[in-house]
């Protein structure tokens, strides 16, 4: 009888047969298989192997295959898997769903929480591709969807899975049942009124002044109480599919800000820890408020400016970056490596967040750092030298012209080197993770268009782009995939005697 088991190593080999000649899948460290037979010299597998079909698109198989270490290596087979109960490994991937967010996050023991969701169908198809086989009578449990704010980047993809469970073709559907969604509870109301434009201090919802100050003071906890007058398309649309989760079973709503950490006991486990530390919320004439942030000055920041702490001049009244800047940020730590999620943090909230540092309300301090904005000009260098990132991951991609935001910013990516603690830190950004190969000249499909358009040069998409990263506390694994099967960009750290992140060789067998 097959073994439910995981891989021990950062990566192993899967070979179609014993005499290592043609190579199935490399596996990482953490990741599922059922093991059929095990010796010193071998171990035969049955994994989820993903095979190129004739339109280009990749397919899940279940194959079987051999991991069969050589000599060199110094490590038995039997020494590669482990039982799935002795798992120890917390799997955090970033997935590429072009100009938004979206990260799937999964504990040893395998709770798993869904962060944003861009605002395509990749986050939909990707996730259908890792969980196969569900169905309305058998779903997927997810213990929670955090959305980090309501721009539609970050969470109109979610609407895609419900949408999925109808798709024609049976792998391409996704069911699933959230347990749990949690949110910074700002809704965004619809841009028109009446035939004309709503003003940005009306767009939030209901508002309050303290002295010269305006705050947002209509924070919602529920989403699907909130009348669909008061919602903006994306909102509505997100609602209808929540509300249909929450039919086939009940649905956890919670508005979160600092300090909230108990709403993560569900996940924290054996060492994992998840502490809420944003949005900053201040009571305004007795009730949770936000402030209402304005537009920044325009960039480059330079000199003293580009690492202040201090207040931003900001100006005006800015809905967007109001909501933006009131993204939950939280802090995921295993063991001696910990995880910053930022959303769309802006460098006014930004300041805030290193003052409440400096005044040890929290710490900002962390070995992996999701970048917050897809890397816009928009950031605090305070905010990053107080992250201190060893990794940092911009999720960021190209779609229109509409869509282009020059994601992310040179000043950016040069900031996320100079402010790191080690001397070659690594800095990935999921639109470049990806894999493109040409395909040459082709027509559109639809007939109107191609008359218009013509032929052009075809690429098509080799690989997913995706930023992989695994730890089990003690030692921090990030990898990514390439159009080569035997192709990986692999890096490892490992705690120093004092407990600091240091590079170690990538085991590979």
């Amino acid at each position: 009888m097959a073994t439910r088991s995981v891989i021990a190593v950062d990566l192993a080999d899967v070979w179609e047969d014993t005499g290592r000649k043609q190579l199935l899948r490399t596996l990482a460290w953490g990741d599922e298989v059922m093991v059929k037979t095990v010796t010193d010299e071998q171990a035969e597998v049955e994994f989820t192997a993903f095979v190129a079909a004739a339109d280009g698109s990749s397919l899940a198989e279940r194959k079987t295959g051999y991991i069969k270490p050589l000599k060199s290596a110094g490590i038995k087979a039997g020494e590669v898997v482990i039982k799935a109960s002795a798992n120890k490994v917390l799997r955090v991937n970033f997935v590429d769903v072009q100009q938004g967010d979206g990260a799937v996050i999964e504990s040893p023991k395998g709770k798993l929480m869904l962060v944003d969701g861009g605002d395509n169908q990749m986050f939909a198809r990707y996730l259908a591709g890792r969980y196969p086989g569900t169905s309305l009578a058998k779903p997927k449990v997810v213990d929670c969807i955090l959305v980090t704010h309501g721009d539609a980047d970050h969470f109109e993809g979610l609407v895609e899975i419900k949408k999925s469970e109808t798709n024609a073709t049976l792998r391409k559907r996704l069911f699933m049942q959230p347990l749990r969604v949690y949110h910074n509870g700002i809704v965004k109301r619809p841009s028109t009124r009446d035939g004309k434009s709503v003003p940005d201090t009306e767009l939030l919802g209901p508002t309050v002044k303290e002295g010269s100050k305006l705050y947002l003071n209509g924070l919602v906890d529920n989403l699907l109480k909130v009348p669909d007058t008061e919602m903006n398309k994306p909102f509505r649309e997100w609602k209808a599919a929540l509300a249909e989760y929450h039919q086939r079973s009940p649905v956890e709503f919670r508005r979160l800000a600092f300090g909230d950490d108990e709403a993560f006991d569900f996940f924290n486990e054996a060492g994992v820890r998840i502490e809420c530390l944003g949005p900053l919320v201040k009571k305004v004439g007795g009730k949770p408020a936000l402030p209402f942030l304005g537009e920044p000055p325009k960039g480059p920041r330079i000199g003293d400016e580009a690492t202040s702490d201090k207040p931003l001049a900001s100006k005006g009244k800015s809905a967007s970056h109001t909501i933006n800047g009131h993204s939950i940020v939280f802090r995921l730590s295993y063991g001696g490596f910990s995880y910053l999620f930022c959303g769309d943090l802006n460098d006014e909230s930004s300041r805030f967040l290193v003052q409440a540092q400096a005044e040890g309300h929290l710490d900002l301090r962390s070995e992996v750092f999701k970048v917050p904005h897809h890397g816009s000009a928009d950031f605090s260098g305070a905010f990053i030298k107080a992250v201190e990132p060893v990794v940092s991951v911009v999720s960021s991609g190209d779609e229109s012209a509409r869509k282009e935001y020059v994601h992310p910013r040179a000043t950016l990516m040069g900031a996320l080197g100079r402010y790191s603690r080690v001397a070659e830190p690594l800095v990935f950004v999921t639109e470049l993770v990806a894999f493109f190969q040409m395909e040459g000249w082709s027509k559109l499909s639809d007939a109107a268009k191609a008359k218009t358009r013509g032929e052009f040069f075809g690429f098509s998409r080799a690989a997913y782009g995706i930023v992989k990263t695994r730890t089990d506390g003690q030692r921090l694994l990030v990898y990514t995939d390439s159009a080569n099967l035997a192709m990986k960009e692999a890096y490892a750290f490992e705690l120093d005697e004092a407990g600091a992140p240091r590079p170690a060789a990538v085991r590979r067998v």
